[in-house]
């Protein structure tokens, strides 16, 4: 059991270090190369066609030049030099033989190449009222198979530079890909646990919201149980929050007083007195006190109350508004 497990051990220890889809990046170096060798050999077989014919090309051009310069100097071969030398392209020689004796001699000889392709060698036999005679050009190496060679190892060299490219682009997405899979498998391990977490911290958060919404609910009740009216106001002394106390008092709800002015439930005798209240609590930053009369625009008669008003501020943004209490005063018989 044990010698079953130590030849496990190698092969699964190989399979850990390769990546994943390696065999992609393998098959684009082969694919790659071999397009590179067949596109670089095509080019350069119809470069090198395209060569050929154009030096085909070349050596009528010279033939229709020495005919026409034969024709109008009488066969004066001597006259054809100059032109002849204007007209020649590089990597080109030619010569004129006469063929009405046998000599090695040419009648004119131009041009000087290295490396002759006597192969590929084109002549052309002339015949000028009765002198006849044989135009032969011969190209160099550089003519012909030097733009082919050139142009295969350009194109052999691209393509394998693309090849090598993608090459090590896919090496590294594989490699990639693999440190996300580790990745992966180290957080779905985590992920477990986070997941219980989270569980355990809903329960918890269900228990605080529980807890804040009798503590919410205690506090509406004590606030009604005192018998007060309390109200939370802006900055400008609009009402943001007014208990339910409201409704008995100026026969509105709560609702109905939202974002107005806390100075409207004041009679208007004791307006400038809550005025001032205000500023001394602004001032102050404590809590201040004024014995004032409130009517709504539906009550049914004046409310005296003791006012308790009180500044929130902010560290940042300083006064951000007033808490209030009223306590409404107790009537004696008379």
């Amino acid at each position: 059991m044990d010698s079953g497990l130590d030849r496990a051990s190698p092969s699964s220890r190989i399979r850990r270090a390769l990546w994943p889809g390696l065999w992609i990046p393998v098959v684009i170096l082969l694919v790659g190369s071999a397009l590179s060798l067949s596109v670089a050999q095509r080019i350069a077989s119809q470069t090198e066609a395209l060569a050929q014919q154009h030096y085909h090309l070349q050596h009528r051009t010279l033939v229709h030049l020495v005919l026409d310069h034969l024709y109008r100097h009488g066969n004066d071969v001597s006259l054809l030099k100059v032109p002849l030398a204007k007209a020649m392209p590089k990597h080109l020689s030619l010569r004129i033989d006469t063929l009405e004796r046998h000599t090695k001699k040419p009648l004119l000889k131009l041009g000087s190449i290295q490396a002759p392709l006597t192969r590929q060698a084109l002549r052309s036999e002339l015949d000028i009222d009765g002198n006849r005679s044989m135009v032969t050009t011969m190209p160099d190496a550089q003519l012909l198979k030097a733009p082919a060679q050139n142009l295969r190892w350009l194109v052999l060299i691209s393509g394998m530079a693309l090849t090598l490219l993608a090459f090590v682009l896919s090496l590294y997405l594989c490699w990639r890909y693999q440190r996300q899979r580790t990745l992966a498998s180290s957080h779905h391990k985590d992920l477990k646990t986070q997941n219980q977490k989270i569980a355990n911290l809903n329960v918890e958060k269900l228990a605080l919201r529980q807890a804040l919404n009798d503590s919410e609910n205690r506090s509406r009740d004590l606030i009604n149980l005192t018998g007060n009216l309390i109200a939370e106001l802006d900055d400008q002394g609009q009402i943001e929050y007014i208990s339910a106390l409201a409704a008995d008092m100026f026969r509105q709800a709560p609702s109905d007083l939202d974002q107005k002015p806390f100075q409207q439930l004041v009679v208007l005798s004791d307006q400038q007195r809550f005025t001032e209240c205000l500023e001394a609590a602004r001032a102050d930053q404590d809590i201040t006190q004024a014995d004032l009369t409130l009517a709504g625009e539906n009550s049914e008669q004046p409310v005296p109350v003791t006012l308790r008003l009180k500044a929130l501020t902010d560290p940042v943004r300083g006064l951000i508004g007033f808490r209030l209490s009223a306590q409404i005063k107790t009537r004696r018989a008379d």
